[in-house]
């Protein structure tokens, strides 16, 4: 079937019939008519060929074409009748701010038939990058505004219904209440926090947030959140309940993001104790290994693991294989039950084992051996081993002290 060629007057007056249809129906026709045709004179200012372009008013729209243009606009180039039309989908948006939506855009599109589609994409009008940009924008401009306190509250209260729904409003009160209340002596930004108690009294919100927070850094938000987080996931270990889990199935895609500007990273508190222990130990041998040979390293490491068999019982079963360590392979052998492991003893386990090595060194290796550990492990790991309790400043204080 042949290609219907279109005209500059078929191309302008399908794009603007969609966008009225859309506005229409997001508000209503008479708003719509009055925006288009506001923005239709003020772009005749730069674009002339909106001359040609007459949007008719309401009274007449059941009886006449809503949009009139006159053929004139057939004498116009192409590329020129592109350009004004792309500006005029950017102004068209713009204004319409928040009554647009994420998918204003995608809507037109969808309005518009096929063969109109390929020729506007053809000549500037690219509906698919202004849906995607748009999007962007839009997403940009809600982070920006979005207050410390927003946050804070936001989360909390998804903190707290994860946790209702799992154990009940009793315990989902006395957990979060607890924790807010104890972290608030490292989380300073904790004391503008209050969880109220909403088991007695209906209609009050779960937390209250002083607005002094909105002051404050919102990297100290983003810490004290993080805290939060790891704490009742900690918590909930020893019950299989992965709160983590559960509040990335309740939080918003954008608070997500925001989250993630300010320094929270759900995921690596996900980070699993077996990986955590052959990640340090790996990590230990190659710190190592730029003072001596990798078999070495592994002999230092495999030896300071036995130093703490009787003290730790499942570090017994926890060696690296030099042979297999030198060809890439998987060369840490853990135990079954690594997993199991209470996380403040392996927390315990992995501090003793970084001290006596950086210890060992002698002053002028282990000045810098924590600096150069922590490169290896990588930031993810460096805040989960800190989260179950290594404490490598504590070990680079020390070495400094000796």
């Amino acid at each position: 079937m042949p290609q219907i060629q279109l005209t500059n007057k078929n191309i302008l007056g399908c794009l603007i019939r969609s966008v009225i249809g859309v506005i229409s129906r997001r508000t209503s026709d008479s708003y719509a008519k009055v925006l288009i045709h506001g923005v239709v004179n003020d772009l005749s200012n730069v674009y002339d060929f909106f001359k040609y372009v007459e949007i008719l008013d309401e009274k007449y729209s059941e009886v006449f074409d809503v949009v009139k243009i006159d053929d004139e606009i057939n004498k116009i180039n192409l590329n020129y009748l592109g350009e004004g039309s792309a500006n005029f989908m950017k102004t068209i948006t713009k204004k319409m701010g928040k009554n647009a939506g994420y998918y204003f855009i995608k809507e037109i599109k969808e309005d518009i038939p096929t063969d109109y589609e390929k020729t506007i994409k053809e000549i500037g009008i690219d509906l698919d990058y202004l849906q995607t940009k748009f999007i962007t924008e839009m997403k940009d401009s809600f982070l920006y505004s979005m207050k410390n306190s927003d946050v804070l509250k936001y989360t909390i209260t998804v903190f707290f219904e994860t946790l209702d729904k799992a154990f009940g409003r009793n315990e989902a009160y006395k957990i979060l209440n607890d924790f807010v209340i104890r972290l608030s002596t490292s989380q300073k930004i904790l004391k503008h926090v209050k969880i109220n108690d909403v088991r007695s009294i209906q209609g009050l919100d779960i937390v209250s947030i002083e607005k002094d927070v909105d002051f404050a850094d919102p990297k100290e938000v983003g810490s004290a959140i993080q805290k939060i987080i790891q704490e009742i996931n900690f918590f909930y270990e020893d019950k299989n309940f992965s709160f983590i889990d559960k509040i990335k199935d309740y939080l918003n895609a954008d608070y997500i993001h925001k989250l993630n500007q300010i320094g929270v990273n759900i995921d690596i508190i996900k980070l699993s104790p077996a990986l955590i222990v052959k990640h340090v130990l790996e990590a230990l041998v190659n710190v190592l290994s730029e003072h001596s040979t990798q078999s070495y390293a592994v002999l230092i490491v495999n030896n300071t693991l036995r130093k703490y068999d009787e003290k730790f019982e499942f570090i017994k079963q926890i060696n690296i294989d030099s042979l297999k360590f030198s060809e890439g392979l998987d060369s840490v052998n853990l135990p079954d039950s690594i997993n199991s492991v209470r996380i403040s003893e392996l927390g315990r386990a992995l501090q003793k084992t970084i001290e006596q090595i950086s210890t060992s060194l002698g002053e002028e290796a282990g000045k810098h051996f924590i600096e150069k550990f922590k490169n290896y492990l990588g930031r993810a790991y460096v805040l989960r081993i800190e989260e179950i309790g290594v404490n490598l400043h504590m070990i680079e204080l020390r070495n400094t002290l000796m």
